[in-house]
């Protein structure tokens, strides 16, 4: 992988996984191993959340199309090797919050993925991506699923904050 060309983006355009793809199956322990070391890196990394959160759902039989994006991350990584969640300083202390979500993005049972992050001043501080428990039966079912996950998250900071004694808009 040293040697390997960079890609703009951790996931392909318009390709979806699933279970049974009719690859061969590789090493599950090396899987998940690559898996669990992307994970580490979701701490600093949000950008590579959403694709490591799919495909942590084939740690139990991985194939070869899944190896083959696991390796597309770690090629994206290559190329943006200096990203990362910088903390400068800032005049504004303002909780800003962003949701979205896939909609029927799981082959296997149609279920959707939501995420979201928050920022407070300059950087972005904390951050989800999660499959939805439930079918989403439209675009628009989905999203509020999302938002409401998100507005949760909201809620809790927001009351965090306050019992820090924090002030924010």
């Amino acid at each position: 992988m040293e040697e390997c060309r960079s890609v703009s983006t951790p996931v392909a355009a318009k390709k979806k996984l699933q279970k049974s793809d009719g690859t061969e199956a590789v090493d599950v322990s090396m899987y998940r191993s690559l898996i669990g070391c992307l994970m580490y890196l979701t701490a600093t990394r949000p950008d590579i959340l959403f694709a490591v959160s799919v495909l942590s759902r084939f740690m139990s039989d991985p194939s070869q199309l899944h190896l083959i994006a696991a390796k597309r991350i770690l090629r994206y990584l290559k190329g943006t090797m200096f990203f990362g969640v910088k903390f400068r300083r800032s005049q504004e202390f303002n909780l800003q919050g962003y949701s979205d979500c896939d909609w029927a993005g799981s082959m296997d049972d149609m279920k959707s993925t939501s995420g979201y992050c928050f920022s407070l001043g300059s950087a972005c501080f904390t951050w989800c991506s999660k499959k939805q428990e439930i079918v989403a039966q439209s675009t628009a079912e989905a999203e509020f699923i999302a938002a409401t996950a998100a507005a949760n998250q909201a809620l809790w900071l927001k009351k965090i904050m306050k019992d820090l004694w924090l002030n924010f808009n």
